[in-house]
């Protein structure tokens, strides 16, 4: 909502003949809003034949540090400690002296009219009308006047100007030409960032273009509102160029900029394209780069309205900091000169690591043009005309908005378009879990490491990774200490040793031995490892198949599988499934696994008490292809620890088979064995049995999980459903996913609808922040799976479009 503002108040300082070592004539002049003078009073500013010498001291100071700026390419350059005492130092005489200078009893009847006629609410343009070099370069802003008066900035004028009568630009838009050039050395695509995030503008970006490229789009017939330029450029007075005395105006080279890597222009060099642009409507020149008062003076005798540069070579990060701060003001309609003056002073804040960091912007004013706004660049009138009838925002065409956005978001999603940044999402939402939980104490990991593989004569390319002798090894001694059940999750496809005939007994025998095997993973049915041949294992056979998302991450289980006809693997259980029944005491020899887990309904399987439905296609963040969908799956419950390899209790191989080895830690638990050796397996990981996980934040091997791990993780989320009532992860239906996702666009239409301004930012991103929490803590608590990336879409899309809408609809209100 826009509404007619005070006019702000205005003081120019006409500054005539005279030097330093003689003092300057000035005149005083004050008004209001776009009228003329209301006072004008002779004046004189006294002798201060110091101040020259003052300020070189403090510019050779401030050259001393060395910063990477944006006056030329250059290496970075250490800086020391000294120099930057040296230079506050040097600032902090200057600044004292300008003020002793400035309470000189002849400048006292100027600067007492001043307090007479100005209020410190008042918003005030001040500007200094000269053309000496060092007058334009001291830091007037540390006057105590600016300290006064807190909405008070400073600009420069050339004592000649000249009115242009321009048009509007042919747009409702702020049209901005961006000239981002040589880039040696710095970092442009911030500012690029910066403009291209800025609302309501219709943006042209050249990078690095030749000068026939700048100069055709200078002649662009629609016009430009702002001209900006990042990047090497100088020009002005530098180091070691001033002397105590008198400093005319042709001490000051012509400034440059550096387009590209290889060109430099002057402004004389754009002389016609520029003159063109301000005909057409070009308001504010923005020079983002190093030592631009010799730019701003070329610029000046094209009459450009405003124009902002820099008096000093500026880093950076300074550069950045300056150019969000005054965009992000300037774009929310705050008066030009006030909100260079609020980005300037940001830059305090960057003051211990770059000295007079507020020096450095400078505005310089063609006195004959008015300040724009960012509302009048937008071409839209301060005030209601008096014939004019504000007009409401129509709800219906809001709602149209709101629903469009809707509707596309949900149709996107239907056909997969968020799955990538959805399962993003939930990985991140698991890792930030807010509490670790404890391992499950029911199981016990044996670790057949690398140590343990070259104990038993094998390596890398072995065919397998540990011997009968040793797998009988540990089967005797794992039996003594009284397990609940045995999980061998080492494939076994090879014939048993002829020199172990004792194996084949104890595999087939033993009742609470779980082996496995596993089924072919690609479309054309073939390849699996099967079991080790010539052993019966009736139900205590299980497969280890794991699912893999596009990413390769294993978020879901398979828990039932219709095995392939070709399989090799005689399972339709997995691994998991049989162990955890096992425990359960639900699995007994020769049992019916199919009567064990299929009991009162042929749809749902069912673990105990606790029935698990089936993860769809459309589950969740998913949205899977019919060839992924196979088996019976669901979402893997990982239990939130520091990793995931802490699930339970390890020891290696060689550990156990040591004759002192104390086992009774293993009674009446799981036991799992598995090889967790990264190397096994060759130099292809699909080889290799890890896997990456939600957790799994690089691609690096070494963070990836074991699978006998995996299986850990899946055997405790089974068990603890049933005897510690764990949630199992779940999701919503299509149809209250969808009343979700436009739930939060509701939200987002009301608060576009019903707040402007600050106010309506601050409530946008509360809901944000409260959509993130509670989808979060939805998942971290009874363990629902809600939509987070298409109802933060829905939510702010549809905030941002209604705000909008009903700004420019109602803007007269």
């Amino acid at each position: 909502m826009d509404q007619k503002l005070s006019p702000d108040r205005w003081v120019v300082l006409k500054l005539g003949a005279g030097n330093f070592h003689q003092g300057f004539s000035l005149v005083l002049q004050i008004g209001l809003g776009e009228g003329q003078p209301t006072v004008e009073l002779p004046g004189v500013l006294p002798a201060a034949p110091d101040l020259p010498d003052l300020y070189r001291q403090w510019q050779a100071a401030y050259g001393q540090l060395r910063l990477s700026s944006r006056l030329e390419a250059q290496a970075h350059r250490a800086t020391n400690v000294s120099w930057l005492g040296d230079c506050h130092d040097s600032a902090r005489r200057l600044c004292d002296r300008i003020n002793i200078w400035l309470s000189h009893g002849t400048f006292q009847p100027i600067y007492n009219k001043l307090l007479e006629q100005l209020s410190p609410t008042d918003t005030i343009r001040v500007v200094l009308q000269t053309e000496d070099p060092i007058l334009r370069r001291l830091p007037w802003h540390q006057w105590d006047f600016f300290q006064r008066y807190p909405q008070a900035e400073l600009a420069l004028s050339a004592p000649v100007y000249e009115q242009v009568d321009a048009p509007a630009t042919l747009s409702s838009k702020v049209r901005i030409l961006a000239i981002l050039g040589d880039a040696t050395g710095l970092d442009l695509e911030t500012d690029r960032a910066l403009l291209e995030n800025l609302p309501g503008v219709e943006l042209q970006l050249l990078t690095g273009p030749d000068r026939a490229t700048l100069n055709h789009a200078l002649w662009d017939p629609r016009g430009w509102d702002i001209l900006f330029f990042a990047g090497h450029s100088g020009g002005g007075i530098h180091n070691g160029d001033i002397s105590i005395g008198d400093i005319s105006t042709s001490d000051i080279s012509s400034g440059h900029i550096s387009i590209n890597a290889q060109d430099q222009l002057t402004i004389a060099e754009l002389k016609y394209g520029l003159s063109k642009a301000v005909q057409r409507g070009l308001a504010i020149a923005l020079f983002n780069s190093c030592d631009g008062l010799g730019l701003a003076q070329d610029l000046a005798d094209l009459h450009i309205p405003q124009i902002l540069v820099m008096r000093e070579p500026i880093p950076d990060r300074v550069a950045h900091e300056f150019l969000k701060g005054f965009l992000e003001s300037f774009s929310h309609n705050t008066p030009l000169y006030l909100a260079v003056r609020e980005a300037r002073e940001r830059l305090q804040g960057l003051e211990d690591e770059f000295p007079c960091a507020t020096w450095l912007p400078i505005l310089c004013q063609n006195l004959a043009q008015q300040p724009p706004t960012w509302q009048r660049l937008q071409g839209l009138p301060k005030t209601i005309p008096p014939q004019v009838v504000p007009r409401g925002p129509r709800p219906w065409v809001t709602w149209a908005l709101g629903t469009t956005l809707t509707a596309a978001t949900l149709g996107l999603r239907f056909l997969g378009g968020f799955q990538s940044l959805e399962l993003g999402a939930y990985d991140r939402f698991l890792r930030w879990w807010p509490w670790f939980e404890s391992p499950d104490p029911r199981i016990v990991v044996i670790k057949n490491t690398q140590d343990d593989i070259k104990q038993q004569g094998l390596d890398s390319t072995s065919a397998f990774s540990m011997t009968d002798q040793t797998l009988l090894a540990l089967l005797e001694k794992l039996e003594t200490f009284q397990p609940r059940v045995v999980g061998v999750d080492i494939y076994h496809e090879h014939a048993i040793d002829a020199q172990v005939p004792a194996l084949p007994r104890r595999l087939e025998n033993t009742p609470n031995l779980i082996s496995l095997c596993k089924h072919p993973s690609d479309s054309a049915e073939t390849g699996g490892v099967a079991p080790a041949p010539g052993v019966k294992f009736d139900n205590r056979l299980g497969f280890s198949d794991l699912l893999e998302d596009t990413d390769g991450r294993a978020r879901r289980g398979l828990l039932t599988v219709r095995r392939p006809p070709v399989s090799p693997c005689g399972t339709d259980y997995s691994f998991a499934t049989i162990v955890a029944g096992q425990y359960l005491n639900l699995v007994a020899p020769h049992d019916n696994l199919d009567d064990v887990f299929w009991q009162n309904d042929q749809n749902w399987f069912q673990l105990s008490t606790v029935k698990i439905p089936p993860l769809n296609a459309r589950a969740g963040g998913y949205r899977l292809s019919r060839d992924s969908v196979g088996g019976y799956q669901k979402l893997l419950h990982y239990r939130h620890l520091p990793r995931l390899e802490d699930i339970a209790q390890t020891h290696r191989v060689s550990e156990v088979l040591q004759p002192g080895f104390d086992g009774s830690g293993l009674r009446d638990r799981i036991v799992l064995i598995g090889t967790t050796d990264l190397s096994f397996g060759g130099g292809d990981m699909a080889e290799r049995d890890f896997w990456k996980t939600p957790y799994t934040t690089s691609e690096r091997p070494e963070d990836m999980t074991a699978g006998v791990f995996i299986q850990a993780h899946i055997i405790s989320q089974l068990i603890s459903a049933v005897e510690d009532g764990r949630p199992l992860i779940s999701t919503w239906n299509e149809w209250q996913e969808s009343g979700w996702i436009m739930a939060w666009a509701l939200v987002g239409g009301g608060l576009g609808w019903g707040l402007a301004g600050g106010r309506f930012w601050l409530m946008l991103l509360t809901a944000e922040a409260g959509l993130f929490l509670v989808s979060w803590g939805l998942l971290a608590g009874p363990a629902l799976w809600v939509p987070y990336v298409p109802a933060v879409i829905t939510l702010t899309g549809t905030a941002i479009i209604v705000s909008r809408y009903r700004s420019s609809d109602h803007r007269y209100r």
